[in-house]
């Protein structure tokens, strides 16, 4: 089932390599490794810039207390067997930071964008580019990879399952079988507590592709021209090693829970991620819309929707849907259903819906880059699409900047009004003239070069600069604005205050103690969260549950209260947001499109945790310490 050669087959060939100094490098291999280092640097710029959040923070404590055990804290009971392996390992190598915490899920992200790779024969070599091009430039993908999200693992899992499954019933070679096994198990019980439901998609979508394909399609599919489906079918499932491949999924589970019997206790961590998942059936996360991961995608992805749901009705149209396009279209349909079903979903999950859109718009790209006949004469000069893209591309960049201006006006009316006066002039009319420029340029191309050429260049465009558009948002979404609930992705994020709190405790830290984290500091706060996370190797904190147990102690963490606490002494307080809130109901009609746009609301977001950060006078000031007389 190869994929039709276009333009992008023409750029990317098979069969002819530069050769320098004796090394043989196809363009091909040029434009992924130039893929690669873009992805590297969008991944790992700035990774360390960003407080973990709290669901971060858990899973890296949870390592963080086996690799270092005489830090403070209970152990902690972790929601993702794998994240606990990796995690492990980068604290031991590299120590406990926000940077080791979320390496290996950065890289499992590029594995992601690569992973395509492994469908290069079943896809054909250019639309499998196309398809990792956009992965690497999804904003979903990139803000799941930078927040060290299990989702990633979870849907990596089950592609690798994919292609472990596909070539299995290409070459009926049981190891195929058996990695097929293990990615499943791994899926289900190693990454994340959706795991099971992400599984429920694919075969969904497997069963979805089958039951709408034409048995005569699916025999002409066939990998043998002598067989039919159903005997390749009922002939892998005969052969298939259950025994073996039950064997090595189960140990494979036991090795990675229990960081390969180094910390049997671990085994509990696969029954905490099934329990995780249980609770997820009911019980919805804190602050979380319905449909949550749907809304990430409309907000995040439009374009690759737009263009994905192009594709779908385009295939049906032309009556051109194979196995793997009923494939992408069932993961589509049942992303969506378990998006609403399960109550557990947060935006991460929008990874679901993003990789069947992506695979769609792939198919369409390969199409759109196909050289076209107009209909009076016999071939269309091949730079004409590309000056239709550029030129759409320009005008949509106009129209973008001053829908922004006119954004920016209509938030200056006064709240709970809509008024189109207050905004700018220039603009409204600059928004007019770049729709009518789009309008009058696609008639006048069509007349020349014809419309099939118009359409291809201009949807081209709107890929392209909704690909860009796009990266910036999901830029913004990871490193720049990762600690403001006004972003759709973050519900009560934390605020990089949080930094300045372990900053502060340091300078403390290299004045009582010579630089080693040896001060004693009691502290009123959850030990799996952030605030802990902070803490984590300062050796002497302590955690505590009554403010009581804080009296007359050098240094005292605890939540902001109405009143100073009674700490039987004078103490010095600095205040430190733990994480804000912002309801996206406060979203009045003229809002919309500035916080589309710019994140911008007339309704600002407003701290809802507060730490307090109480120094004894003796410790703030250097001298020493004179109990407090009472009675």
């Amino acid at each position: 089932m190869e994929a039709t050669p276009s333009l992008i087959e023409e750029t990317l060939p098979q069969d002819t390599p530069s050769q320098t100094g004796g090394a043989v490098i196809s363009i091909e291999f040029v434009a992924y490794a130039l893929l690669i280092l873009l992805a590297l640097v969008l991944r790992f710029a700035q990774l360390d810039a960003v407080p973990l959040t709290n669901a971060e923070a858990r899973q890296a404590l949870a390592a963080w207390r086996v690799v270092q055990p005489n830090v403070p804290g209970s152990p902690i009971l972790p929601e993702s067997p794998l994240l606990f392996l990796l995690h492990s390992l980068s604290f031991t190598v590299l120590g406990g930071s926000e940077f080791s915490a979320r390496l290996w899920t950065a890289l499992g992200g590029i594995g992601l964008i690569l992973a395509p790779l492994l469908f290069r024969k079943l896809l054909g070599r250019g639309r499998a580019f196309i398809l990792s091009v956009l992965l690497t430039f999804s904003p979903v993908l990139l803000v799941a990879s930078r927040t060290d999200s299990a989702v990633v693992w979870t849907v990596l899992a089950g592609v690798l399952a994919l292609w472990a499954l596909w070539r299995y019933v290409e070459s009926a070679q049981g190891r195929f079988a058996v990695l097929a096994m293990v990615f499943i198990a791994s899926a289900i019980f190693l990454t994340d507590p959706t795991g099971l439901v992400f599984v429920f998609i694919l075969v969904g979508a497997g069963l979805f592709a089958y039951w709408i394909t034409p048995r005569d399609t699916l025999d002409e599919e066939t990998l043998s021209p002598s067989a039919t489906v159903a005997s390749i079918v009922r002939e892998r499932v005969q052969s298939w090693p259950w025994q073996t491949g039950l064997i090595i999924a189960a140990v494979t589970v036991a090795l990675v829970s229990s960081l390969f019997m180094l910390y049997p206790a671990g085994f509990s961590a696969v029954s905490g991620l099934l329990g995780a998942f249980v609770g997820g059936l009911t019980t919805p996360r804190p602050n979380t819309p319905f449909m949550f991961p749907v809304l990430i995608s409309l907000f995040y992805e439009p374009a690759v929707l737009v263009l994905g749901l192009v594709a779908i009705a385009l295939l049906v149209r032309r009556d051109a849907l194979n196995f793997v396009e009923r494939f992408f279209i069932g993961w589509l349909i049942f992303a969506v259903l378990a998006s609403v079903a399960y109550a557990g979903t947060g935006p991460e999950q929008a990874l679901w819906i993003v990789m069947p859109l992506a695979g769609l718009t792939s198919s369409l790209v390969v199409g759109l880059l196909m050289r076209s006949e107009h209909p009076l004469w016999w071939d269309v000069p091949a730079w004409s699409k590309w000056v239709v893209m550029l030129v759409s591309i320009a005008l949509l960049g106009m129209f973008s900047i001053h829908v922004q201006a006119f954004a920016r006006a209509l938030i200056t009316s006064p709240e709970g009004t809509f008024q189109l006066l207050n905004a700018n002039t220039a603009s409204v009319v600059w928004v007019i003239i770049s729709l009518l420029f789009m309008i009058i340029g696609f008639f006048l191309a069509s007349s020349i070069w014809g419309l099939e050429t118009t359409l291809q260049g201009a949807a081209l465009a709107l890929l392209a600069f909704g690909l860009v558009t796009s990266l910036g948002s999901g830029w913004r979404a990871a490193a720049v604005t990762a600690d403001n609930p006004v972003e759709l992705w973050n519900r009560q994020p934390v605020s990089e205050d949080m930094f300045l709190l372990r900053q502060t405790l340091q300078d403390v830290a290299d004045r009582q103690t010579s630089g080693f984290p040896k001060i004693p500091i009691v502290a009123l706060v959850p030990d799996d969260g952030v605030a802990a996370w902070e803490l984590r190797d300062f050796v002497n904190a302590k955690y505590i549950t009554d403010v009581g147990d804080a009296k007359a102690q050098q240094i005292v963490i605890m939540p902001q209260t109405n009143q100073p606490p009674n700490l039987d002494g004078n103490y010095v307080g600095s205040k430190y947001d733990l994480s804000a809130d912002w309801s996206p109901q406060s979203v009045q009609f003229a809002d919309v499109l500035a916080w589309w746009l710019q994140r911008k609301t007339r309704v600002p977001s407003t701290p809802v945790n507060t730490l307090v950060l109480w120094l004894r006078q003796d410790i703030y000031i250097g001298t020493p310490y004179q109990p407090q007389v009472t009675g």
